[in-house]
């Protein structure tokens, strides 16, 4: 058997569905699959040897002149294939297989674009989280081919080979958690303010070993926020080593970014603090962890300009660490 996966972008997104390609895999192990990826987030891959990547450029992709050209010269890698697993659900990347002439072209039931009628088996659309809708689509592929079960979720990562990041944790003499106060310049909207960050280190610092999490986007706060709240930083560090580091943590907190998201795959309980972001959609499996929110009523939205961010003002510092008290077990729910 010969698949191909798609999920061009972005990095949350495509750890999302790591858990449902890895199923794939279990199910059928001496199938060949390929991911077609963008060339900025090839690197996920590395910890699936399994997985060939087939690399989108995104600035070809971008651009109107040569985006077709670049979607043929993809589909010429792949055209030999006997099914494809559509798991973004835009044009983009729904014309992929169908330029390919792949008999057999699955979509996860999220469509955008009219991607859908491009392919020959869309599965029906549930409003659930993104794992579970990467899930799904592998559970009715499983199914079509007598292979039921495909649909569980499970922390692909949690024992996966990752590199050795160094000594970044003490001896243990308290539960480590890592706090990740950014995110991405898009994905600004999302950042819990910085003062109830402040906050919570304060409330936590005696009681856990606490790390700042602080990627490219932080790095003016590496200058001074560990000196301001006691609480030292992970070093620079790449991104499979930041992995390793976080996975020897018993806690993550961050708001709807990549690294809460990697904390999820790694089997680290998740504590998510959403403002914009809407829970279900991006929400996380169940026993993974928790979502935090106000629940205001203009919240969920999509509105990146908004100048109040009351949904995440309002979700208090208290609450974050009433929840951090939960033990693993309970850490779920929204």
């Amino acid at each position: 058997m010969d698949l191909v996966l798609l999920r061009l972008s972005a990095l949350g997104d495509i750890l999302r569905v790591m858990p449902a390609w890895a199923n794939l895999r279990e199910a059928f192990p001496e199938a060949r699959f390929r991911a077609v990826v963008e060339d900025r987030h090839a690197f996920l891959l590395e910890p699936l040897p399994w997985l060939e990547p087939v690399i989108v450029c995104r600035k070809r992709l971008s651009n109107p002149l040569s985006a077709l050209p670049e979607l043929r010269r993809v589909a010429g890698l792949v055209r030999d294939a006997e099914a494809s697993l559509d798991f973004h659900g835009i044009l983009k990347a729904a014309l992929i297989p169908k330029l390919a002439a792949i008999p057999e072209r699955w979509g996860d039931g999220v469509t955008k674009e009219f991607a859908g009628s491009l392919q020959t088996h869309p599965v029906a659309f549930h409003r659930q989280t993104r794992y579970d809708q990467a899930l799904g689509l592998a559970e009715a592929f499983g199914r079509d081919r007598g292979v039921p079960g495909l649909g569980r979720f499970r922390p692909v990562l949690q024992a996966g080979n990752l590199p050795d990041p160094g000594e970044v944790w003490p001896v243990r003499t308290k539960p480590r958690a890592v706090l990740v106060p950014g995110a991405s310049r898009r994905g600004a909207i999302k950042r819990w303010p910085l003062r109830h960050w402040i906050t919570l280190a304060g409330m936590l610092k005696d009681w856990w070993d606490l790390r700042w999490s602080l990627g490219p986007e932080e790095e003016d706060l590496r200058g001074w926020l560990p000196g301001e709240t006691g609480v030292p930083a992970l070093p620079r560090l790449g991104f499979w080593q930041l992995a390793a580091a976080l996975r020897q943590a018993d806690r993550v907190v961050a708001p709807d970014t990549g690294l809460l998201h990697l904390a999820v795959v790694l089997g680290v309980p998740a504590l998510g603090l959403y403002g914009s972001s809407d829970p279900v959609v991006a929400g996380l499996p169940v026993g993974s962890g928790r979502v935090l929110r106000t629940g205001i009523s203009c919240s969920p939205c999509r509105e990146r300009a908004c100048q109040r961010r009351q949904c995440l003002e309002e979700l208090a510092p208290e609450a974050v660490r009433a929840a951090l008290l939960e033990s693993p077990g309970t850490l779920s729910g929204y």
